[in-house]
């Protein structure tokens, strides 16, 4: 429902467009691939909280007593509760794997040099293990002064008449030569009091820059003391979440009784009646690093760039670095916009000559006259033969597989098939396999028990590597998939055929169980003909696991539950779902930005609430450099919608359709230095198929 008054809002705002004649071209893909919300009792879920397909999140109600949401292992359904674990708290732990008292295992962190775990005594708890003090007579030494390996020194006496301390040669021994003493250099040791090997000592120095002498484990070098981390109790602190002080985060510190708020006591964290009203990064000064919002909750203040780090510079969650050079505008190659100039701040490198844009050539923060943009053979959809690249020159396309003919089919510079073909590639025995293909211009060579007739098709030879279940899907795909698996070859036995089994887009999955070398023929299909009935399309082989957790960027359903990557409830605490695991590029900081891209066999990764589906799209990774509103735009390019997410399936924060290219308007957002967002370019110059677009994406400020 959201995708067609989408449309209708699209049709009203580009005045020119007629709303029937959209609507109209849209209307079998609304009723046969619109994004259609999914009900808790639709997925058979009872409690807690799940997704419904369509960005969207629900409520399941929770269980009765004696019972716990997912207890039998099956998320979002009630079951008998488990035992309950242990936590590293509740046992003392500080490091090491101990058992939770359930048959799991606690990750309960590692320890800082020199401690080691148990090294105290304490199972589970860092600690340094006790030093034994050696012996002059140990050392076999029987003169001098010497450390005694535990930061304490050792008296060996002095040599009868005649000799000398070290006289012989060997330090610390009484000897008739003369004792050449030792140096703090020679040594290796840059800090207190040492013996020179004679009978004397040597003072190697004092430590400086905030380290202490045998800080790090090392006695008579400067180093730096292991960071201890705070606790809730010795912060004073009862309630939300809290940094540790040593770049962790520390768990839970409690939670408010009824009608009392964290935060509204008469500290940061700590419960009492008064509404809290959060803090800001901006407000604190801080631009780096977890710092706590004074109300229970944490504020993520970024990164540091170049080589500064978070509180380099001796002000906690600040970047900053004593030693960091900032870089020029002259030796990052670049002369327009801003620029990061590698210790947190950034470089302003002018502005550009008339005629010319920043950006204008396709290298961000470098003037350049804009210039033609040769197409591609893969923009222009061509697979053989020469094509113009509309800027004067020619493309060389390729020339076509044995048995295909260059324009055969009608269609100039697409490979044509005369004759029917069984398969077009073997695949061997490869697990996993991800693969892009596109029907477009292929046969109607294969006919599935739920489909396919007068659609064109792919098929792949593939062989299990080993005896198991396997999973073949086609998620991402920018058309209306179907996929049949038959044994051995043409001829052979269908094992298994859907046409869905994802929860969004156009994928369709199934699972069969295979012995070792047993070959299979999988194909790639569509339901029937018509609209969305060709494009590109993705195929994804893997062997059925019991959880999407641990695999999810590959693009595939794995574990069988109809929901990709991070849209599975598996996979959406990993942090990489705030974009940086699915997003096609990465923009880095850099103002403005000038790039120019395309959805060639890009696939449909992403949604959004003012796009097309079934259309091929592209994710870029950017953060901001500093706090700001920040705008984005596609002017000039192909018909796309353009929307800004908080991660790969994260929050949309803006979307603006732009079926007419140039007159597409641009989008704008507030954000805090540091935060990265992913902005999705979504094709729409077609609607009766999935059609690949360039674009030239800008962000300024």
């Amino acid at each position: 429902m959201g995708k067609r008054w989408a449309w209708v809002w699209v049709c009203l705002a580009v005045g020119g467009l007629s709303c029937d004649a959209w609507m109209s071209s849209f209307g079998a893909l609304a009723q046969d691939s619109g994004c259609q919300a999914l009900t808790c009792d639709a997925q058979g879920l009872d409690c807690g909280t799940a997704i419904d397909g369509c960005g969207g999140v629900l409520h399941c109600g929770t269980c009765p007593e004696g019972q716990s949401c997912g207890g039998e292992g099956q998320p979002n359904v009630c079951g008998l509760a488990p035992c309950t674990p242990a936590t590293c708290d509740s046992l003392g732990a500080t490091c090491g794997d101990a058992p939770d008292g359930c048959g799991g295992v606690l990750r309960c962190g590692t320890c800082q040099a020199p401690e080691t775990c148990g090294g105290g005594g304490a199972p589970y708890v860092c600690g340094r293990t006790p030093c034994t003090p050696t012996t002059c007579a140990a050392r076999g030494k029987n003169c001098g002064g010497l450390s005694d390996d535990c930061a304490g020194t050792l008296d060996c006496g002095t040599c009868p008449e005649g000799e000398t301390c070290g006289g012989g040669g060997a330090p610390n021994v009484c000897g008739p030569a003369t004792c050449t003493p030792t140096t703090c250099a020679a040594l290796g040791k840059n800090c207190g009091t040492l013996s020179d090997g004679c009978g004397g000592t040597l003072e190697c120095g004092a430590c400086t820059g905030g380290m202490t002498c045998g800080a790090g484990g090392v006695p008579n070098v400067c180093g730096q003391a292991p960071c201890v981390p705070a606790t809730c109790s010795g912060q004073g602190q009862e309630c939300g979440l809290l940094p540790d002080g040593c770049g962790g985060t520390l768990l839970e510190c409690g939670v408010c009784a009824a009608g009392d708020s964290c935060g509204g006591g008469p500290a940061p964290n700590t419960c009492g009646p008064a509404t809290c009203l959060p803090t800001t990064c901006v407000a604190l000064g801080k631009n780096c690093g977890p710092v706590s919002n004074g109300c229970g909750g944490l504020l993520d203040c970024g990164t540091c760039y170049g080589t500064d780090s978070c509180g380099g510079g001796g002000v906690a969650n600040v970047c900053g670095s004593d030693r960091c050079t900032p870089d020029t505008c002259a030796e990052v190659g670049k002369n327009c916009g801003a620029v990061p100039d590698g210790c947190g701040g950034m470089l302003e490198c002018g502005t550009c000559a008339s005629g010319q844009t920043c950006g204008g050539g396709g290298v961000t923060n470098v003037c350049a006259r804009p210039e033609c943009r040769p197409y591609t053979c893969g923009q222009l959809g061509k697979t053989c033969g020469a094509v113009s690249d509309g800027c004067g020159g020619m493309l060389a396309c390729g020339t076509c597989a044995e048995g295909e003919s260059c324009g055969g089919g009608g269609v100039a510079n697409l490979c044509h098939q005369p004759q029917p073909v069984c398969m077009d590639q073997e695949l061997g025995r490869a697990l996993p396999v991800t693969l892009k293909g596109s029907t477009v211009g292929a046969r109607d060579d294969h006919l599935a028990s739920c489909g396919g007739q007068g659609a064109p098709d792919r098929a792949y030879g593939w062989t299990a590597p080993h005896t198991g279940t396997f999973t073949f899907d086609t998620a991402r795909s920018a058309m209306r998939t179907l996929v049949s698996v038959r044994a051995g070859d043409c001829q052979g036995q269908e094992l298994a055929c859907a046409t869905s089994g994802i929860s969004y887009g156009g994928g369709s999955r199934v699972e069969v169980h295979l012995t070792a070398g047993q070959r299979v023929l999988v194909i790639v299909d569509s339901p029937r003909a018509g609209d969305f009935s060709a494009g590109d399309f993705e195929l994804h082989i893997h062997e059925r696991s019991p959880t999407e957790a641990g695999h999810c960027f590959d693009g595939a359903d794995n574990d069988g539950d109809r929901w990709v990557d991070c849209a599975d409830t598996d996979c959406q605490a990993e942090p990489l779902c705030d974009g940086r695991g699915c997003a096609d590029v990465d923009l880095g900081s850099a103002l403005p930005v000038v790039y120019l891209g395309d959805t060639v066999q890009s696939g449909d990764g992403f949604q959004g609430t003012c796009g097309a589906l079934l259309q091929p799209d592209r994710g870029h990774l950017w953060t901001a450099p500093r706090a700001g509103t920040f705008t984005f735009d596609t002017a000039g390019s192909d018909a796309n919608a353009l929307y800004v997410l908080t991660g790969c399936r994260g929050q949309e924060l803006a979307c603006r359709a732009n079926p007419g290219g140039s007159r597409g308007a641009p989008v704008r957002v507030a954000l805090e230095k540091g935060q990265t967002v992913l902005v999705v370019v979504d094709g729409m110059a077609r609607a009766d198929r999935g059609a690949p677009i360039r674009y030239t994406l800008r962000i300024s400020e």
